[in-house]
C-alpha cells in the first residue's frame, strides 16, 4: 500500500527555504574553495559550492613548495605522492643575462612538487563529495544582505540563503565585484601558454628542473609535467600579448631568442601548438572580510606566477580563514587574518621587487620600468 503525504503550499516554501539554506556558502570550487569548505564541514557547519566551472582538460599553476605535505598533513588532506605528481630537482635560470642553476635536493625540506593539477583537484573534489558537500552548479547574479545573513540569486534563478559567505572564486573575484571592493591591482600580466604532448622517450630526456628566463619584454617559464606533457608560458603586457595572440608565430619566435629554454627544448613541436592566455596580475584586497564575509586564496591576494606560490596560498589562506571563523572570537581573528595577509603580500612585493629591479637594470625596457 503506497502512503501520500501531503503538502500545503507554505509547507513547500518552508521546506524549500530550509533545503536552500547554509550555514556557510563557499564561492569557487577550487583549491581554495574546496578546502575552505571541506574545513568548515569538518567543524559542523552546513556547507555549500556555490560554482560553474569551465569545461578544462589543463590548468596552469602546477609547482608546490616542498613544505606542502607538512600542510597537507597538518589538515588532514591526501598528501602528494610521487604516483600522482613529482619531484623537481632542481631550477635553471638566465635572469637578468646571469645564468643560474639551483639543485633542490640539498634543501631542508626536500624538493618541491610538480602536480598534476587535474588531478589533484579531482582528489580534493572526490573528497568534497564523499564529505557529503552539496555543489550549486551556477553562478552568482545577485546578493542582498539581510538581517540574518545572505540571500543570493543565481543565474539559474535558483534562491540560496547563507549566515556567511566565503570567496573562493580566484582571480575573478565574484564576491569582490559585486560589492565594490577595494583592490591593490599590479600592473597588467598576461601569461600565453601552452602544452603539447610529449612521448615518454622524450619526458625521460628532458630535465626535471624549473626552467626560467628574462626577456625584453616579459619572462619565461618551462617544465615537464606529471601527465607526460611539456608547459611553456611567455609573461608579457597585455599589449604585447594581445599582439602575439593575433600572429601567434611571435610566440615561437620569441621563444627560440631564449638562452637558457631553447636548449632543452623541441622548439619545432610547438610550431603548430594553440597558445592560451590567462590573466596572471598580482592584487590584493584592502581589507579580505566585512560583515559576514571573507576571501581566501586568489580571490584575497594573488601573487605574480614568478612566486610559485599560488595553490599552497590558496590552501594556507583557507586554513587560516577557518582556524578564524570557528574561534570564540571572531572579529579579532579576522583582524589577525587580514594582517597576516597583508604582511604576506608585503613580503611577496620585496622579493619580487627585487627580481623585477634586476631585470630592469639589465634589460631597460618599458616593460620591467612599467613592472617597478
Amino acid at each position: 500500500m503506497m502512503r501520500f503525504v501531503c503538502v500545503n503550499v507554505n509547507q513547500q516554501n518552508n521546506l524549500r527555504f530550509i533545503m536552500n539554506t547554509f550555514d556557510v556558502i563557499v564561492i569557487g570550487g577550487g583549491p581554495a574553495g574546496l578546502v575552505s569548505a571541506l574545513l568548515m564541514a569538518r567543524s559542523g557547519k552546513k556547507v555549500a559550492i556555490l560554482d560553474k566551472p569551465a569545461q578544462v582538460n589543463e590548468k596552469v599553476g602546477e609547482s608546490m613548495p616542498a613544505a606542502t605535505n607538512r600542510l597537507l598533513r597538518k589538515l588532514d588532506l591526501p598528501l602528494l605522492n610521487h604516483r600522482q605528481h613529482s619531484a623537481i630537482a632542481g631550477s635553471e635560470s638566465y635572469w637578468a643575462g646571469r645564468y643560474e642553476q639551483q639543485d633542490f635536493i640539498n634543501h631542508l625540506q626536500g624538493c618541491d612538487w610538480r602536480l598534476d593539477r587535474m588531478q589533484f583537484e579531482a582528489d580534493l573534489l572526490h573528497l568534497a563529495k564523499d564529505s557529503g558537500i552539496p555543489f550549486v552548479l551556477d553562478r552568482l547574479s545577485n546578493l542582498y544582505k539581510k538581517d540574518h545573513g545572505w540571500e543570493l540569486e543565481t543565474d539559474e534563478k535558483r534562491s540560496l540563503h547563507a549566515d556567511f559567505i566565503i570567496d573562493a572564486s580566484g582571480r575573478s573575484g565574484v564576491l569582490s565585484r559585486h560589492l565594490s571592493l577595494e583592490k591593490e591591482k599590479g600592473e597588467p600580466l598576461v601569461a600565453l601558454w601552452t602544452s603539447i604532448d610529449i612521448d615518454r622517450d622524450c619526458y625521460q630526456s628532458m630535465t626535471s628542473n624549473t626552467l626560467i628566463e628574462s626577456q625584453e619584454h616579459g619572462w619565461w617559464y618551462a617544465a615537464r609535467l606529471p601527465s607526460q606533457k611539456l608547459l611553456v608560458i611567455f609573461h608579457t603586457s597585455a599589449s604585447l600579448a594581445g599582439n602575439i595572440t593575433k600572429h601567434p608565430r611571435h610566440w615561437l619566435d620569441e621563444l627560440s631568442q631564449t638562452h637558457v629554454l631553447s636548449k632543452h627544448l623541441p622548439l619545432e613541436r610547438f610550431i603548430h601548438s594553440k597558445l592560451q592566455a590567462n590573466n596572471a596580475r598580482s592584487n590584493r584586497l584592502t581589507t579580505p572580510y566585512g560583515d559576514s564575509w571573507a576571501a581566501c586564496g586568489d580571490a584575497a591576494v594573488s601573487f605574480d606566477p614568478l612566486s610559485s606560490q599560488g595553490i599552497y596560498n590558496a590552501i594556507a589562506t583557507a586554513a587560516m580563514l577557518h582556524k578564524a571563523l570557528i574561534g570564540n572570537d571572531r572579529q579579532n581573528a579576522l583582524t589577525q587574518y587580514g594582517k597576516i595577509l597583508e604582511n604576506v603580500a608585503h613580503i611577496y612585493k620585496q622579493k619580487r621587487q627585487q627580481y623585477y629591479q634586476q631585470a630592469y637594470e639589465h634589460h631597460q625596457t618599458d616593460f620591467w620600468k612599467a613592472h617597478l
